[in-house]
């Protein structure tokens, strides 16, 4: 064997060798992840598969925009359905799923940053330097983030087969580069920005290439043109876009949590000024290599880092009320990329340099794993509090299974993490409620959701107790603990309920008789239905009706529906062609102020028969309020 044959192998071993040692090392740090049940958002895109009937069902969970507007067919909709009709509740598919993307996006990071810098150990280098970085650990941890992987996967192989074709002039890959150019809108709107990033290598690193990069804008513009059509931007709210001064301090923001710990929050207690004097040494760093780079020549290659960075974070730059951590997932790789070059060049120049970079790696570990390691711990622990509180809801109802639960004991965490998406329709069971003042042990969120959709009224409670229609359970603790009979001893407020759930059956005292039973999680009325609810304590409240329409009985046009409270007629409202589902608003009188009830009539001016069922059917209703 010649020496120039032994060199070749040794270079092949390294080049297998270096991903599986990322593999490992991103097993080793985020292990927690690995093993974290679902939370929070999971549950919202695991239920999709509960709506699907048929074909055009399927189509709808696909294509339709969801969750404030989004269309992701690829990491939201087809992963969580396909998932939870193999696999149901088992979360281990699901994080294979997810690692094993991982561990492809460290291949091709590391992979590009040899490329970029002539290096193959910079990039390994880069690579390891995101893995021990604190917006890894909720795209790792938390399902519903596993948008942001695939992202970075189609990104990121985009990328590589555009350099393989610049390398080689082959045109299977330019068509390579396309497909995964385009199949990346189906994993996160922030694959329109390919287009910047493949005309900024070409024009960097080679540039003969880059008239050719420029059709890859005509996907992106037509994407934004047609999400824009059929999903507008927010103009309120937590995703509303400001394209104002906002941006630069939201940039800023941004990259203190990619260069130092994400929220500049380390579990390590430190002065406080340590922490944003690693950021400036660690900014400060990168910028002198950088600087190095654009005197000693090789400024094109390594300007592509920062143009990564930029062009990946600018979207979310003018979401100024919605900073997250794993917004900088994505762009932190073209930082990664800069610093591991610079880390390898500098421990080659030796003497100063190369202690100046050790201690900056140094610093920024000493900055990133321990955050890594609190963060996942917290995203282990809270899943796994909500795994134990979905088995134990689905244990209770299998020894109750005629009866609706009522939980103890919820705190926020356990709230916002297990209760808000309704986890346990996924286990068979549908009427679980947290007990009366329960609101006092939950940071409220309105942006999030309404916590009083979830809590039983004391007065519903009461009664629910003495016809034996509920149990009740105390959550704390790891197992849940049957209260039911110590809790009936408590004294609840006996006055009607300002907010009625009509698609509970135990709300069937407060309906009157001209009410279908209750099915899941609505009523049927008929025509005319009535029910009493409790009147408003103060003048200025209104009534609120929330329910669902189908299409046909608004195929005639509008459906006007009228409101009588003690038998005085209130002005009508109307739901038109479109609004299956609504929510309309009455203007209570005066009247009524203060009374101990009301009696509420609902009338609508059109019915139907829908094919197989004799009931004539005006609106499904879920909730009556006063507020």
């Amino acid at each position: 064997m010649t020496q120039a044959t032994g060199m070749r192998l040794l270079d092949r071993k390294a080049a297998y060798l270096g991903p599986v040692a990322l593999a490992a090392l991103c097993l080793l740090v985020h292990w927690q992840s690995f093993t974290a049940w679902f939370r929070a958002d999971d549950f919202a895109w695991l239920g999709l598969a509960l709506r699907i009937r048929d074909f055009h069902d399927l189509l709808r969970a696909l294509l339709s925009p969801m969750a404030q507007g989004t269309i992701r067919p690829w990491s939201e909709r087809a992963f969580f359905l396909a998932g939870f009709g193999l696999f149901g509740l088992d979360a281990l598919p699901f994080r294979v799923v997810v690692f094993a993307t991982q561990f492809v996006n460290l291949w091709l990071v590391m992979g590009l940053g040899e490329r970029l810098s002539g290096s193959r150990a910079a990039g390994f280098w880069a690579a390891v330097l995101w893995i021990v970085h604190g917006s890894v650990v909720e795209p790792l941890g938390w399902t519903c983030v596993y948008n942001q992987v695939l992202c970075a996967f189609f990104l990121l192989f985009a990328l590589r087969f555009l350099v393989r074709y610049t390398e080689t002039g082959r045109r299977r890959f330019l068509v390579a580069q396309w497909a995964a150019f385009l199949l990346g809108f189906g994993a996160l709107e922030l694959n329109v920005v390919y287009p910047v990033l493949a005309a900024g290598y070409t024009w960097l690193c080679a540039r003969k290439y880059f008239r050719g990069t420029l059709p890859l804008f005509i996907p992106s513009v037509g994407y934004v043109a047609l999400h824009h059509a059929v999903a507008p931007f927010a103009r309120t709210g937590d995703y509303a876009m400001h394209f104002t001064g906002s941006m630069l301090r939201t940039a800023l923001t941004y990259w203190t949590w990619s260069v130092g710990p994400v929220f500049l929050w380390t579990p390590v207690v430190l002065p406080r000024w340590v922490v944003p004097a690693a950021v400036a040494l660690l900014s400060a760093g990168l910028a002198l290599f950088l600087g190095r780079k654009l005197l000693g020549g090789r400024a094109p290659a390594a300007l592509f880092g920062p143009l990564w960075y930029g062009a990946t974070l600018l979207p979310v730059l003018p979401l100024r009320d919605h900073l997250t951590e794993y917004y900088v997932y994505l762009p932190l790789i073209g930082i990664c990329w800069l610093a591991g070059w610079g880390l390898v060049e500098s421990w080659k120049s030796g003497g100063a340099a190369r202690v100046a970079a050790v201690a900056l790696v140094l610093v920024y570990a000493f900055m990133a794993v321990p955050q890594v390691l609190a963060d996942s711990q917290w995203n282990h622990r809270i899943a796994d509090r909500v795994r134990n509180l979905v088995e134990g809801v689905a244990r209770a109802h299998e020894l109750h299974p005629d009866k609706a639960i009522v939980l103890e004991g919820v705190d926020t965490d356990l709230f916002w993490n297990g209760i808000l998406d309704r986890p346990f329709r996924l286990v068979g069971v549908d009427h679980v409620y947290l007990a009366p003042g329960s609101e006092q042990t939950i940071t409220a969120h309105p942006d999030l959701g309404d916590i009083g959709d979830y809590i039983l009224a004391p007065d519903v409670t009461a009664k629910a107790l003495e016809r034996d229609e509920i149990v009740v359970y105390d959550v704390r603790g790891a197992r849940l603990r049957n209260i039911t009979s110590l809790y009936a001893q408590r004294p609840l407020e006996r006055k009607l309920p300002l907010r009625v759930d009509a698609g509970s059956p135990l709300a069937d005292y407060l309906m009157g008789p001209e009410w279908y039973a209750a099915e899941t999680d609505h009523r049927w009325m008929p025509r005319r239905a009535t029910l009493r609810l409790g009147a408003p304590p103060a003048a200025g409240l209104k009534l609120y009706l929330r329910g669902q329409c189908p299409a046909g009985p608004l195929r005639g046009g509008p459906l006007t529906v009228a409101v009588t409270i003690d038998g005085v007629a209130l002005p009508p409202a109307s739901i038109h062609p479109g609004e299956t589902a609504f929510e309309l608003a009455f203007d209570l009188p005066a009247a009524v102020v203060g009374r101990p009830e009301m009696q509420v009539g609902v009338e609508v001016s059109r019915t139907f028969v829908p094919p197989g069922d004799a009931r004539e059917l005006g609106l499904a209703f879920g909730v009556f309020q006063v507020r």
